[in-house]
């Protein structure tokens, strides 16, 4: 295997149909290596920890 892309970014807030709306979807590239640790990589985070991110789902490949 190769790593083409690793991707993290933090929750933001957008309008989504004329509310505000906390996403974690908006992740751009890093150069070099990155931390992995339990809850995921340095750098990056969820909005919706309910069904994202956590020791169960730190990484999605």
């Amino acid at each position: 295997m190769e790593i083409i892309s690793l991707n993290v970014g933090r929750p933001v807030t957008v309008d989504y149909r004329g509310k505000p709306l906390e996403t974690g979807i908006y992740k751009t590239p890093v150069e070099g290596p990155v931390q992995l640790h339990t809850n995921g990589f340095v750098g990056d985070g969820q909005a919706d920890l309910k069904h994202h991110g956590g020791p169960d789902k730190a990484v999605c490949a």
